[in-house]
């Protein structure tokens, strides 16, 4: 049997869509074929065939269709008696009850008409596609061959990628996914290409402009280790066994030091779902310290017309020491019922709230580790904040400050001294707060 790995042949595209018109399932022809599952789905997406549609009796592909009793959603002057009948106007433009009708033949494996009883009958008016092997391997073929050209832009367009790249790499320290993202209409290819256009030279940016360019080293095999909470309720089991709209709204809480020398902390608490960051300095890293910032954090909620368990409703954190007081952070100070929810992580588990440490990457370009936080003010920590939650995230496509919407009052931003930065003069370097 040839190893999994190969490309497909002729045959082999052959013998899916034989598979396809036999009714064979995908698990079947990819067992005859020696190749992964996923791999023969993604071929017969990528390289299917769009047919069109019969529109004899059916101008549009609403699910609603045939009960609609819509007339003159273009307007009052329209005399149709019902917009769904209508050839001079897509109703579908103007209706907000419109819900596109796809066949689940389609939607899901085989992804394609072929061997389809209604396609053979002519009685199908939804969106038709085929697979054809002649056509799939002209494409595949055509697609390896392009991807081997290197660069594809022409020496006017690299110009202009290169006035936008550069100094956006070596002034501001973005990574190139960053910045792709921020800038989606001016960059037409991705941030792997882009990468690769700087490994060869293509751009004036060189490799050692890139934040980051290590390869990673591999994880050892950490032993089994059993948290002190499993009995309270407030586990990191717990906190997985809520739903993933619960998971999703909640907060991670975290801490940041600086020299060894140094009291003051950084107190960090990071959206899941938006990336946004809050960061608050304190005095040292006690239980008293950490309360009384949520106790703040609950006042400006009250104030805005929020309860803090609406907003922050739901908490994880480490087992550090400062966070051992779970009453303390539990207990609200306006009223006798709880503000929050409070779950742990495992013991040396960082990995289970990466959001707000892989945002404690970002305050670590403007202040390296082992620096001082001493003579930080809480101004220039706002100042900090809005350059961190202005930063476009790759995941995201746009900054945490675009993304949050209403789930953070504007009121409290200001509070907060925390506002949007224009991407361009966004700067993540140690001199931010010089």
């Amino acid at each position: 049997m040839r190893r999994s790995f190969y490309h497909l042949t002729r045959q082999d595209r052959d013998t899916i869509l034989e598979g396809i018109v036999n009714g064979d399932t995908l698990g079947e022809i990819a067992s005859s074929l020696g190749k992964n599952p996923t791999s023969l789905s993604r071929e017969v997406k990528k390289y299917r065939s769009f047919e069109g549609r019969r529109t004899f009796n059916r101008p549009n592909l609403c699910t609603h269709f045939f009960e609609c009793e819509f007339s003159r959603l273009c307007g009052d002057w329209c005399r149709k008696p019902l917009c769904k009948n209508c050839r001079k106007e897509n109703c579908t433009r103007f209706c907000l009850a419109f819900e596109k009708d796809v066949c689940r033949r389609i939607s899901r494996w085989p992804y394609v008409c072929n061997g389809c009883p209604a396609y053979k009958s002519r009685k199908c008016w939804l969106e038709r596609y085929k697979y054809h092997p002649a056509i799939a391997q002209v494409k595949a073929e055509k697609e390896k061959s392009v991807s081997r050209q290197g660069l594809t832009l022409t020496e006017s367009e690299m110009g202009e990628l290169d006035s936008l790249i550069t100094p956006l790499l070596r002034d501001n320290k973005m990574s190139p996914e960053a910045i792709v993202a921020a800038f989606q209409d001016r960059i037409p290819v991705s941030a792997p290409t882009l990468r690769r256009y700087i490994d060869r030279g293509g751009l004036s940016a060189i490799r050692l402009d890139l934040l980051s360019a290590p390869k990673r080293k591999v994880r050892k095999k950490s032993k089994k280790r059993f948290t002190r909470h499993k009995e309270d309720g407030r586990s990191y089991s717990d906190f997985e066994a809520l739903s993933e709209r619960e998971k999703a709204s909640a907060w991670e809480m975290d801490t940041v030091c600086g020299s060894k020398k140094d009291c003051c902390r950084f107190l960090t608490l990071c959206h899941r779902q938006t990336n946004l960051l809050l960061v608050f300095k304190i005095a040292q890293g006690s239980q008293e310290c950490v309360s009384a910032i949520l106790d703040y954090l609950e006042v400006l909620c009250e104030d805005a017309g929020y309860t803090f368990k609406s907003i922050f409703g739901i908490i994880l954190t480490d087992n550090g020491t400062e966070f051992g007081d779970a009453e303390g952070i539990e207990a609200s100070t306006l009223s006798s019922a709880k503000r929050c929810d409070l779950y742990y992580c495992d013991p040396y588990s960082s990995w289970q709230k990466p959001h707000v440490e892989l945002a404690h990457t970002l305050i670590r370009r403007v202040l390296p580790k082992g620096q001082s936080f001493e003579k930080v003010s809480h101004r220039q920590v706002s100042t900090l904040c809005s350059h961190i939650n202005s930063y476009p995230r790759a995941s995201l496509g746009c900054s945490s400050l675009e993304k949050i919407g209403d789930i953070l009052p504007k009121s409290i931003l200001r509070e907060l001294g925390i506002s949007v930065v224009p991407t361009k003069k966004v700067r993540l370097r140690p001199d931010l707060l010089s």
